[in-house]
This record gives C-alpha cells, structure tokens and sequence, in this order.
C-alpha cells in the first residue's frame, strides 16, 4: 500500500474528529443496544477515500473510551469498525462486476424483513397480511415512480404522487403489522419500513441512469458487522439476548448508514470531495 499522502492524513483526521463529536454530541443514542450512532454515517467515506480506514478507527476508539461501556467496548469495537472499513473500500472495487447490482439489492431484503420482524415477529393473521400486501406494494410502486420520470421526464406529477402513495404505503403497512407493545421496537421498525421504498427509489435510479450501483453495498460491511459482531459482547454486558441485540444495533445501523450515510456518499461522489 503506498504512503499516506498529506491530504489523506489530513481527511482521516477530520473523519475522526467527525465521528468523536458526532458520537458525543448524540450520546444519549450512540451507545447500549437502543442505539442509532448518528456517527456511523461516516462509515460509507471508505469508499471515496482510503484515508477514512485509520480515520473511522481512531473516531470510533476515541467515542468509545469517552463512552464508557468498557474495555470490551474499547477494544473490540474499534476492530469491528476497522474491519468494515476495509470491506466497505473493497465495495469500490466492485464498481462494473456483474454482482455487485445482486449485491446491491441486499439492504431492501434485509431492511423489508428486518422492519416486518420488528413490527410483528411474522406471526400472522389477516390485517398483517394486509399489512404485509401493502408492504410489498410500496416497494412496486418505488420502482415504478422512478421508472415514470426516467422514461417520460415530463410526467412529473406522477412520478411525485408515485413516491407519495409509495411512503404512504409503508407507513399504513408500519401501522396494520404492528404488534409489539415496546415503543423503541416499533419506532426502530416503523422508520426502517418507511426507509425501504426510499433505498428502492435510490437503486432503481442508479440502475436507469447508469450509477455505479456498488454505492449501495458501502454501508452493508458496517450494518452486519456492527449488529453480529458488537452484539456479541454487548448482549451479556447489558443483559439482553443475543439476537434481540442483532436486531436492535442492526436496524439502528440500517437507519445511520443508509438513510444519512448514503445521501452523504452520493452528494460527495457528486461533488467529487474527497476522491
């Protein structure tokens, strides 16, 4: 690997000041297993930059002594972001790989069933099969608002009113699948549901327009490595069950990575900053 260059030691320490002020300023959501580290945006930055590998690492070892959940925190959790850092730049690799648009599709499965998971458990019964129904509907009718103003960029008013009926769907499916009586759950769940038909939205235009589709693999190596990895030690310390944590640090990753983290990546590679 060659040397860092000046620039680069410069934005991996920016990245890491960024990701210690953003995890400070929200504490209160960035650390136990109820948690949306708004930091962890900045996880998708390996992609434009290698400066962001060392950067993430030392933000993510300064946030967590600062935090105070333990040298298991301390240690592993650093590790755990520095390993995602390096797959999320192989991601950029995958730019033109007949894969990676198979790839590309695997946040909106795991966001759709991770949500439905949430908000029923799939223990099903009519209105949830409705809910279920709409669900899936929204997620068509994404693909098909993208599509309108692809094919006929004048159609506008429909496009719009495609993306509108699109949310309004997953919001009428968050409310006829939910069961859970526990807010946080069905927050965390209902936010993620309403986040497909967006992801949707994004990866259907990428595909029209030509867009390296690998953008929406980025943030996949933080997601699963965060909910599996730091759920291991943080299930026991906090006193819950493994997979409760799996899916509690894994939609809080979902919302971070992909709801701010993308449209970050996306307006920075647009405005060529940092490449």
């Amino acid at each position: 690997m060659k040397r860092f260059t000046v620039r680069e030691l410069a934005s991996a320490g920016l990245i890491a000041s960024l990701y210690t002020v953003l995890s400070l300023v929200f504490m209160p959501i960035s650390f136990g297993v109820y948690q949306v580290r708004i930091a962890e945006a900045l996880t998708v930055l390996p992609f434009l930059t290698r400066a962001a590998i060392p950067g993430l690492y030392i933000g993510c070892l300064l946030a967590n002594i600062i935090g105070g959940m333990g040298w298991l925190d301390i240690t592993f959790g650093p590790l755990i972001t520095l390993a995602a850092a390096f797959l999320t730049r192989g991601a950029y690799h995958l730019s033109g790989r007949r894969w990676s648009t198979i790839l590309s599709t695997v946040p909106i499965v795991l966001m759709w069933s991770g949500a439905v998971y949430l908000l029923c458990g799939f223990v099903m019964n009519p209105t949830r099969w409705l809910g279920l129904a709409v669900s899936v509907a929204a997620l068509v009718l994404a693909v098909l608002a993208e599509r309108a103003l692809f094919e006929c960029p004048r159609q506008r008013l429909i496009e719009r009113l495609s993306r509108i009926l699109a949310v309004v769907g997953a919001l009428v499916a968050t409310l006829l699948l939910r069961t859970t009586t526990d807010t946080h759950v069905f927050l965390c769940g209902g936010i993620v549901l309403l986040a497909t038909p967006v992801v949707t939205m994004m990866l259907t235009r990428m595909r029209l327009t030509g867009t390296n589709p690998s953008l929406l693999i980025a943030p996949l190596p933080p997601v699963l490595l965060n909910a599996f990895g730091v759920s291991l030690y943080l299930a026991p310390l906090l006193g819950f069950s493994y997979w409760f944590s799996v899916q509690m640090v894994g939609v809080g990753q979902l919302i971070a990575c992909y709801l701010i983290g993308v449209p970050l990546l996306m307006a920075l590679k647009r405005r060529n900053i940092l490449n």
